[in-house]
C-alpha cells in the first residue's frame, strides 16, 4: 500500500532540489516510472485499503447474522 502523500512528498523534495534546471525532466520521468511500478504491483492507497476493510467487516457481520437466522429457522422446524 502506498500513501499518495508519501509519493507526493518525495516528488516535492526532488522538485525542490532540481527547480529550474534541466533535471526537471528527470523528475517527471522518475514520477512516471514510480507511478507505473506502483500500478503494476497492484498497490492501493491507504484510503482504498481502509474502505475495503470496512466493506469486508460489514460483509462478515451480514454473513454471521444470516447464519444465525438459518440456524434459528432449522431449530424451529425440528
Amino acid at each position: 500500500m502506498v500513501d499518495k502523500k508519501v509519493l507526493d512528498e518525495l516528488i516535492n523534495k526532488i522538485n525542490d532540489l532540481v527547480k529550474n534546471s534541466p533535471i526537471q525532466d528527470v523528475q517527471k520521468n522518475v514520477r512516471a516510472v514510480l507511478s507505473g511500478w506502483f500500478a503494476s504491483h497492484n498497490l492501493v492507497t491507504r484510503e482504498e485499503f481502509d474502505a475495503q476493510v470496512e466493506v469486508l467487516r460489514r460483509t462478515q457481520d451480514t454473513l454471521r447474522n444470516l447464519e444465525q437466522e438459518i440456524e434459528a429457522l432449522r431449530k424451529s422446524d425440528s
